[in-house]
């Protein structure tokens, strides 16, 4: 056979496009309907006793409607998952209303405006002119945002992933069927420092709430700068040191879940460093590695090695501190043992020695080889790809799949690699370099390697580049 058609092309790159639109959307709820609310009780608190009854039941409506808005957008960050989007439809309706309310009560204010304080028309004129901008900038861009979403989600609904020949609901579906459980609650599971988690995050929440509530306090004319982006990004570092300390301890979930490892191998390099600049974005979706922990723990204990040179656990899968005597024979048991194996492929000594235990213990079938978000301009990515496709290839020297690493040259748009039992390979390919490409890549990974039939009954393959195209560089 020849080994060009041996590679199967698999490209999600419509796929990505329409659930980054979702992952704006989200981003826009959380970020906007978060302070909305927090800002319009601040208010009603303030002015209760001098508002009518009338006006405190609509402002109470508005509030829950923008934190169920708000609450729908950070549930839905970094989760591609059918179900979620059950939510939607409602969330589109509720920012479409909302629009329009928040419009009518700029409009009635204005044309009910008959005291104007000693102010002069040309003040009042100014005022009036700031109102009707607010207004107009909710009639175009709350349906807009509204209906980009929705028309994603029917798009992702409808659209087929090539080859797989399936959509999405049903690929999920089906996943869902083979996961069985939901990730492990077990109570005796140990954290690393829950107390400390409770205390620091407890820290987080207050400074990240005063930073939507100060900005409602009255201002003096000598007053400083203003505090408030400070206090956010503060809250949200301190919120995202939380929830480390809340991080399971590998050895305890392994003695309480029986259920066979899924091993996550990667250099320490590739681990997401939390900075405090960045801890506002982070806060809402902070690695691509979280995103597969939620995703692979309900199959199985999403274990990996942690760094004896970080103090606390990343945030992703659970993990062991091991002494340099004893790592290599526990890597080596789980992936003996594992169920799946999602490895990051690297550059360094050690992370290329577990690509190569990982193939002479013949769990070649079951490795999920990505290539990692690389984040860099377009040249250092480029070189970056390269090193590790050279270190891929050398790792399969002489095996089955030698020939197909030789063959494929598209890496830059790889997202991740499956090893079929018969010496062919799969590739999934996305032009978005968007998180959700990458996430959307290892789920679609996942269910071909649960699902024996999902290549079997796709029809023809489309072959790789020709032969004239093969080269060692991307």
């Amino acid at each position: 056979m020849n080994n060009l058609a041996r590679i199967t092309d698999i490209d999600i790159s419509k796929h990505a496009r329409a659930l980054r639109w979702l992952s704006w959307m989200d981003y826009a709820l959380v970020s906007l309907c978060g302070p909305m609310a927090i800002g319009l009780l601040s208010n009603l608190v303030v002015s209760f006793p001098s508002t009518d009854a009338a006006t405190v039941v609509l402002e109470l409506i508005a509030v829950l409607i923008l934190c169920f808005m708000a609450y729908s957008g950070w549930r839905h960050i970094g989760v591609i998952e059918a179900p979620v989007w059950k939510t939607y439809p409602v969330v589109v309706v509720l920012m479409g209303g909302l629009g329009l309310f928040l419009v009518s009560d700029v409009v009635w204010g204005l044309l009910n405006q008959n005291r104007w304080h000693g102010e002069t028309v040309k003040q009042h004129n100014e005022q009036s002119e700031t109102a009707w901008s607010l207004a107009l900038s909710f009639v175009w861009a709350v349906p807009l945002v509204a209906l980009l979403a929705l028309i994603s989600l029917i798009r992702l609904r409808r659209m087929k992933i090539d080859v797989v020949g399936t959509t999405l609901d049903k690929l999920f579906l089906r996943l869902s069927k083979n996961a069985g459980v939901a990730r492990l609650q077990a109570k005796n599971i140990r954290r690393i420092n829950k107390p400390r988690g409770l205390v620091v995050g407890t820290l987080g929440a207050l400074l990240l709430l005063g930073s939507s509530i100060v900005p409602m306090l009255p201002k003096k004319e000598s007053a400083p700068a203003d505090p408030t982006p400070g206090m956010a990004i503060l809250g949200c570092f301190l919120l995202i040191r939380a929830r480390q300390f809340f991080q399971v301890d590998a050895d305890s979930l392994l003695t309480a879940d029986q259920r066979s490892p899924i091993v996550f191998l990667r250099s320490f390099d590739d681990d997401e460093k939390l900075t405090y600049h960045s801890s506002k974005k982070a806060f809402l979706d902070f690695s691509l590695e979280t995103r597969l922990y939620y995703h692979f723990s309900r199959f199985g204990p999403f274990v990996a090695v942690g760094s004896r040179n970080e103090t606390d656990p990343q945030l992703g899968a659970a993990r062991v501190l091991l002494s340099d005597d004893e790592w290599q024979s526990r890597v080596l048991s789980w992936i003996r043992n594992a169920r799946l194996i999602i490895m990051y492929s690297g550059t360094t000594h050690w992370v290329n020695w577990e690509l190569r235990q990982v193939i002479g213990n013949e769990c070649a079938t079951r490795l999920i080889l990505m290539i990692p978000e690389i984040r860099a301009l377009l040249w250092a990515r480029k070189e970056e790809i390269s090193a590790r496709v050279e270190q891929i290839r050398e790792g399969f020297r002489g095996t089955p799949w030698e020939e197909e690493l030789l063959c494929f040259n598209d890496f830059a748009r790889l997202r991740v690699m499956l090893f079929r039992p018969d010496g062919s390979m799969v590739m999934v390919k996305s032009r978005s370099n968007s998180r959700d490409a990458y996430h959307l890549a290892a789920l679609v990974a996942h269910h071909i390697l649960i699902d024996s039939d999902a290549l079997n009954n796709a029809g023809t393959v489309r072959p790789g580049p020709s032969l004239d195209s093969i080269g060692r560089t991307i």
